[in-house]
């Protein structure tokens, strides 16, 4: 054991070779999964990721808008990396996956590696290195992120945000000036790439500066320690505060910093926001240190009272979390670091600031808990190194590890199937719109049309304002042969959302079947108002008016 440990410490291929083998067990059975929900969105209906000569829309549209869709998100790399996986494998689900699962583990190799160099190469840091980077690897709150493929910007956000760090810690170290140094420019050149990667990549405007004045400042006062950090991380501010200013004006699609884009109870009030990100508090820690039923949806309410009892638990939790990062600063950095680094890289999805349509999601603590898992090892290498039981602690962390993996091992099959994961999602969701369409949208493509249908029924009776369920309604009433219903249910998407496009396609087919020539190409015309470049449209509606001649 002893030998192994040393080796560790001036060999890092040992560790490195370690989390590549956990991150490969925990996940290695996510390789067939199919892919759907926002897959679909993201990946298999996105028309600009299927062909190159859209690529400069993947820096002037929302991420989703090769889909027909409009959304807050900007993440241009991550398109560009969809669109080369596209023309790599199409619908080859193993090609995404391990794809996914490699960015995933790439991004613990390289947390490795900071946290070697940022905490000195000896035995105990390197120790305490890999047991971070292990715990992150396998840790199963990060299997949204990893088996579902659209998440992939969680994932390979962190792994630029990490590097950058890497290269800013190889630069601090170097005692090299900034403008002198090869690893502060490729630092700086990383930041852009992580924000092109999801909007989380801002965070990186404070894990910077927190990591240079706790952990590489050879300043001895709190001023000097400021002002050095200063002098090296205002490019990166700049570069930020430029970035925030463009997704307020240019790219600005839905109103990036409402996501709700309406005035409600949770939006008007910070102090609801602030309260339910107390309660979220202690929903994490749950996610964190008892990683039981986790999914994907869940029904979370806004805080509404200081006196709720999770609100208090959070709010206590957080306090002390914020004190001991403020008593520790001096004595115990690393505590105070990683306190730090959970609440910064949380702000994105804190709501605190930016109300966000979502308030709880396991993906949200990917790059939070290596705050936490850098804590949790650090205090049980110091209880080991004080009773003399390193062994004995690297035991328990084996046996977590196997539990990890196995955890994680059952889930991926949470993911194997559409129809298998909605079926099981909706006994938690029962009346959650998107999930009974969705899984109306499944037993319609496999045609299990009877099925397809009570979906459908239960989505229109939760949301009649719907237009979607209408018109997958009308899609399973036409391929059963009731033309007559499908054309009722058609009309009323179109009345719902005049600018439904996917029934306008719909339609058109439609009479194209039925040779009704004059309708069809009213509903071409529709669509060639919506989406002027789409030239197999063009195409058949030059088709049409030959026939109507």
């Amino acid at each position: 054991m002893n030998h192994f440990l040393k080796n560790l410490s001036t060999q890092r291929w040992i560790g490195v070779v370690l989390i590549v083998l956990f991150g490969m067990i925990a996940y290695h059975n996510c390789l067939p999964n199919e892919m759907f929900w926002d897959d679909d969105d993201f990946i298999n209906n996105n028309r600009y990721i299927k062909d190159f000569h859209y690529w400069p829309l993947w820096f002037s549209q929302n991420l989703v808008a090769g889909s027909y869709l409009l959304s807050n998100y900007w993440r241009p790399l991550l398109l560009a990396i969809f669109a080369v996986e596209w023309h790599w494998w199409q619908n080859w689900v193993y090609g995404w996956h391990a794809v996914s699962v490699s960015v995933h583990i790439l991004a613990a190799v390289t947390l490795f590696l900071l946290l070697n160099r940022l905490f000195a190469n000896n035995l105990a840091n390197s120790v305490l290195a890999l047991l971070t980077a292990l715990i992150f690897v396998a840790h199963p709150v990060h299997n949204e992120a990893v088996v579902y493929v659209n998440s992939m910007g969680d994932s390979l956000a962190a792994f630029i945000l990490l590097s950058s760090l890497l290269l800013y810690t190889r630069f601090r170290q170097s005692q090299k000036p900034a403008w002198s140094s090869r690893s502060y420019w490729l630092a700086l050149l990383l930041f852009p790439l992580g924000l092109l990667s999801k909007e989380t990549g801002f965070v990186l405007v404070g894990l910077l500066p927190l990591t240079d004045f706790l952990l590489l400042s050879k300043a001895k006062s709190f001023g000097g320690r400021v002002k050095q950090t200063a002098a090296a991380v205002w490019p990166f501010i700049v570069l930020g505060l430029i970035y925030v200013i463009l997704r307020g004006t240019a790219l600005n699609f839905n109103n990036s910093f409402n996501f709700y884009n309406a005035n409600n109870a949770f939006t008007a009030h910070p102090s609801i926001r602030l309260m339910t990100f107390f309660k979220a508090l202690v929903q994490y820690t749950g996610f964190l240190f008892f990683p039981y039923q986790l999914r994907v949806e869940r029904d979370f309410a806004w805080a509404q009272s200081p006196m709720e009892w999770d609100v208090i638990v959070g709010g206590v939790l957080f306090g002390v979390m914020l004190a001991s990062a403020f008593k520790y600063w001096k004595t115990k950095p690393l505590i105070s670091f990683g306190v730090g680094w959970f609440f910064i890289a949380i702000v994105p999805a804190s709501n605190i600031l930016v109300p966000i349509n979502a308030v709880l999601y396991e993906h949200f603590l990917y790059m939070p808990m290596i705050g936490i898992a850098l804590i949790v090892a650090h205090l049980g290498l110091d209880w080991a190194q004080k009773h003399h039981a390193i062994p004995t602690l690297l035991k328990i962390f084996a046996v977590i590890m196997i539990l990890f993996c196995a955890i994680n091992i059952h889930r991926n099959l949470d993911w194997r199937t559409s129809i298998g994961f909605y079926e099981q999602l909706v006994t938690y969701r029962p009346d959650d719109y998107r999930v009974i369409n969705n899984l109306g949208m499944e037993y319609a493509n496999k045609g299990i049309h009877d099925k397809a249908l009570a979906e459908y029924l239960k989505a229109i009776a939760l949301d009649p304002k719907n237009p979607v369920a209408y018109h997958n309604i009308a899609g399973t009433y036409r391929d059963t042969g009731h033309i007559q219903l499908a054309l009722e249910n058609f009309q009323k998407a179109i009345q719902l959302n005049p600018n439904f496009i996917f029934t306008y396609r719909s339609l058109a087919d439609l009479y194209w079947r039925l040779g009704q020539w004059e309708k069809c190409k009213e509903n071409l015309l529709q669509i060639l108002r919506m989406d002027p470049t789409d030239e197999r449209i063009r195409q058949a509606l030059r088709t049409v008016e030959e026939k109507i001649k």
